[in-house]
Parts: structure tokens; sequence; C-alpha cells
């Protein structure tokens, strides 16, 4: 069997080898926003496409995590499975309220 590698244009073997780091590299951006709840956003990717875990208080914070997950280098599209929570304590997103009075 011949030992040589192969070929560094192997689209597949390369995007295959850089996926950890795609899950890394989103996840120390989410980090490093500034904003401490992107902190517990979990990443998994798979050949350039990153889903989005997690729960966040806001509409707001989950675009940007979206959108910081976009910029990470080799991300293709995010699928952004994030929910959005009002944190305890704290009144219930509107559209909630008028599905409970609904019922």
């Amino acid at each position: 069997m011949n030992a040589q590698a192969l070929p560094s244009t192997d689209r597949k073997t390369s995007s295959s080898a850089h996926l950890p780091a795609i899950d890394c590299n989103a996840k120390e951006q989410l980090g490093q926003s500034g904003y401490l709840a992107l902190r517990d956003v979990t990443c998994v990717a798979s050949d350039g496409v990153v889903t989005l875990h997690g729960r966040l208080p806001s509409y707001y914070l989950k675009q940007v995590a979206q959108e910081i997950t976009l910029g990470v280098e080799g991300v293709r599209h995010v699928v952004n499975r994030i929910e959005v929570l009002a944190p305890a304590g704290r009144a219930p997103l509107a559209r909630q309220t008028l599905a409970a009075r609904s019922v």
C-alpha cells in the first residue's frame, strides 16, 4: 500500500480534518463576544454547517450568536436551534402570554 498522503486539494479530506476546529473556533468566538449568555451556546459542525443549541433570554442574542458563527472561517451555513426563554423572575414574552390566554 502506498504511504503517501492524499493531496491537500481533496476537499472531503481537508474539510473533515477542520471540523473540530470549526466547532472550537465558533465556541471561542461566542465566548469572546462580551455577552455572557453566549458562553452557554453549544456548536456542532458537519461539512461546514454549524448547528447552534442552547437557551438565551432574547431574540437579539439569538441573532448575535448566529452572526458571530457565520463569521467563523469554514462555516458555510448555520442552523440556529437556540430557544429564547425569559430569564427566571421576568415576565414571559408577549406572544407567550397571548398563547396562554387563548387556551
